[in-house]
This record gives C-alpha cells, sequence and structure tokens, in this order.
C-alpha cells in the first residue's frame, strides 16, 4: 500500500534533517512543496523547493496551502501522485493545519511524526544557527506559527523529542522497520 509519512513541527525542530535521514538511510524521498519565500543561501530550485511567484503559486492544484506571514507554501496533488509513481513510502513535510487535509483526505495512507525538542530555548539556538532573522524567530515561536500540537490531531501522532539525533535516528529506524511490514 501507498504510505505518506508527514513531518510535521515548529520551526527548527528537525523535520528537514528527519526528512534528509529518511531518504539516505531507506530511499524515501520527500515530495517537493511550493514556495513563494526567497530561497535561503545553499537552497536550489526543484531540490529544496519549488520556489514560485505569486502568479505562479495560483496555478498549481494543491493538495493544501497555508499563508505564514507574507509567504505562501503548498503541496501539490501532482507533487504526490508522481512521487508515489516511483515510490510506495514517500515524505513530506507540512504544518499541522496540513496534516488534517491529509488526515482527511487520504485516511490509513498516512502516518504523521510530530518532530519537536524539548524547549522552545532549543529551538531558538537552531533557528538562529542555520541563520533566521532574530525577528522573524520570534514571529515562529509565537502563535500559530509554533505548530504546536492540538488535542484532537494526538491520537494519530508519533511525537518524536529530538533533541539527540542519534535516539531520534534509532526512533526512525524502528518505525521504518514496522512501515515495510505493514
Amino acid at each position: 500500500m501507498k504510505k505518506i509519512i508527514l513531518i510535521a513541527g515548529p520551526s527548527g525542530a528537525g523535520k528537514t534533517t528527519i526528512s534528509d535521514y529518511l531518504y539516505e538511510k531507506y530511499d524515501i524521498p520527500r515530495v517537493l512543496t511550493h514556495t513563494t519565500r526567497p530561497m535561503r543561501v545553499g537552497e536550489k530550485q526543484n531540490v529544496s523547493y519549488h520556489f514560485e511567484t505569486d502568479d505562479s503559486f495560483k496555478q498549481l492544484h494543491f493538495f493544501e496551502h497555508v499563508k505564514y506571514g507574507s509567504y505562501q507554501y503548498g503541496s501539490s496533488r501532482e507533487a504526490l501522485n508522481l512521487a508515489w509513481e516511483k515510490h510506495d513510502l514517500v515524505s513530506l513535510i507540512v504544518d499541522i493545519q496540513g496534516v488534517y487535509s491529509y488526515i482527511k483526505q487520504l485516511g490509513d495512507k498516512v502516518y504523521f511524526l510530530y518532530v519537536t525538542t524539548s524547549t522552545k530555548e532549543e529551538l531558538k539556538e537552531r533557528l538562529l544557527k542555520r541563520g533566521d532573522d532574530p525577528e522573524k524567530i520570534k514571529e515562529r515561536l509565537s502563535g500559530n506559527e509554533l505548530n504546536l500540537l492540538p488535542a484532537d490531531l494526538k491520537q494519530y501522532a508519533h511525537v518524536i523529542v529530538n533533541d539527540n539525533l542519534n535516539k531520534t535516528k534509532e526512533t526512525l529506524n524502528s518505525i521504518i522497520s514496522r512501515l515495510e511490514e505493514d
């Protein structure tokens, strides 16, 4: 059966690191999402994201999309279906609202990983280290952008407290072995 591993959590929790590990260790590709935000240093078009203009973003067929500040993010149905043509198991980094959409529309094809750290201070340090703007960090660590796990999604979530990458990898190895058995 085709499955999608949804990865959600606060900025800086390690969602991309986890998705990269799943690809490197298990050849589980990340379904690329679309964004209107500018590229960060080291990012590449159609590798990190599909970087869009506001106009090109409007032309896409989205599974779900969201706006953070002045930037839009979304995942297209086409990208998911293309990934499933080549792999039974794929991953996707989404925000919490996206998790609702996928669970509602895909049901048992969804495996939801909620990634976090034990403290907000750890998140702040990680965001500073990766070069995020201190004002944007303040925004991200307050309100909706924190992407906290709502009570009604806890029943679907497999929570990973990503304070230690080696322990996180061990947890992921166990999860993938169970998913591959399904």
